[in-house]
Order: structure tokens, then C-alpha cells, then sequence
């Protein structure tokens, strides 16, 4: 079974204003408004503790500090930032926070779905998630009650290009390394090892053994074949 028809990709959009609803912390809207563009160049981590992503910055004004200007403006005090180097006046940093700070983000990871990017496009948030039609469903029920004004961007099939490793994975081995990624089997040092893998996807520890092993095997064969 293809991962297309499991999954879905929805992008909503949000005014800044609207936006700050979502935080348990008041975001200076004026300093936000600033950023011109924000995209997320690389996720380097994203499970139930928090996140550490790569990201572009382009701010409309030149700020002293840019790594206490990201900390306001999208991490809080609790956030690690660090400027990798400028790229034709953007700003290329490393930032990691846990969720504390946008639960709603949270509450999606906990119900087994993926907040994959938040970006800043002309003056609007987007916020892109991952998941199933139930999945998403919820996601978009849990917004409603909180009354915020927002605008469904698209909905569509998560799909990924022939070329792509993934389909080389049966569904329950892509399954089995998303839910080993997300919940930190991968991370050194591991946040989660084998025999608790296994009981949160309700499997034998021999039989996850075989899936992992056998989807890592199809993922190296895919790349040194040439279709990474």
C-alpha cells in the first residue's frame, strides 16, 4: 500500500495576530513583522520533547543580535540558537526549543501526527502538517474550538516521487523507522531503545528487529543504487 493513500499533507494559513493565539507566550507581533521570509532549510530533530531545525531568516532590517532576536520572536528563553553564516543578507541559523511554548504543535506529535514546517510568507504564518485523514481531522477540530480565524491553503496526498527510497519500503516499514525517528531510537544517545520501540508499536522485539532491518537494508540498497 502506497504511504499516499495513508497520509496527508495540510497547509493552514495564519494571520501573525491569529497566530499568537496558538502560543502560551505573547509574541511581540511588532518585532515579527520584521521577518520578511522564515523557512526551514533542514529538520534535524522533531519528536515529543521539541524540535532543532536549520532555517533561512530574512529580516526587513539589519538587528544587532540575531540569535537573541530569533530566541524573541519564535523560541523563547528556553531555546539554544547559534548563526551559522549569512547568505546574501539572509541569516542561516540553528535554533532548538521543546514545545512548551506551542502545545498545539505538541498535542499533533502525541495523536501520531507531524508538525513538518512553520514558515513566515508574506506576512502570514503557515504551519504544514502531516498525518492521517482522523489525524488531521482532529487537528482541525482542536482549532476550531479555540475560535481562531485561519485559511486552509491545501489538503492533498502526501506523496513523494518514484525516485524516492521511501518506495522502496513496504507501509509498515515506513511505519517502523517514522515512528523510530520521531520517538529518538536514531539520537545519540538514544531517548528510546529497542524493547520500548517495540511496545509502542505493539510489536514482538524480534519482529521489529526484522522490519528496522530489513527497511535499512532496502534504504541503503535504494542510495547506492542512485535513487537518494
Amino acid at each position: 500500500m502506497r504511504l499516499a493513500s495513508l497520509m496527508r499533507r495540510l497547509i493552514l494559513e495564519f494571520s501573525l495576530k491569529e497566530f499568537n493565539k496558538l502560543e502560551t507566550r505573547n509574541i511581540d507581533l511588532g518585532q515579527v513583522k520584521r521577518v520578511k521570509t522564515m523557512e526551514i532549510l533542514q529538520t534535524l530533530k522533531r519528536d515529543e520533547e521539541g524540535i532543532a531545525v536549520i532555517a533561512r531568516i530574512e529580516i526587513k532590517n539589519e538587528v544587532s543580535d540575531i540569535e537573541d532576536y530569533v530566541k524573541l520572536i519564535f523560541s523563547g528563553s528556553n531555546a539554544k540558537v547559534q548563526l551559522l553564516y549569512r547568505d546574501n543578507g539572509a541569516y542561516i541559523v540553528f535554533f532548538k526549543h521543546d514545545w512548551t511554548s506551542l502545545p498545539f504543535t505538541k498535542d499533533i506529535l502525541k495523536a501520531g501526527g507531524y508538525a513538518i514546517s512553520r514558515e513566515i510568507i508574506e506576512g502570514k504564518m503557515r504551519l504544514t502538517l502531516l498525518g492521517s485523514v482522523k489525524q488531521l481531522k482532529c487537528a482541525l477540530e482542536n482549532l476550531k474550538k479555540t475560535q481562531m480565524r485561519f485559511k486552509v491553503v491545501s489538503l492533498m496526498d502526501a506523496k513523494f516521487s518514484s525516485d524516492s527510497p521511501l518506495y522502496a519500503l513496504t507501509e509498515k516499514q515506513r511505519r517502523v523507522l517514522a515512528r523510530a525517528y520521531r520517538l529518538g531510537y536514531y539520537n545519540l544517545p538514544r531517548t528510546i531503545d529497542s524493547e520500548q520501540l517495540a511496545k509502542k508499536l505493539r510489536l514482538k522485539p524480534a519482529t521489529l528487529v526484522v522490519h528496522r532491518r530489513r527497511a535499512e537494508h532496502r534504504l541503503l540498497e535504494a542510495i547506492y543504487n542512485g535513487k537518494a
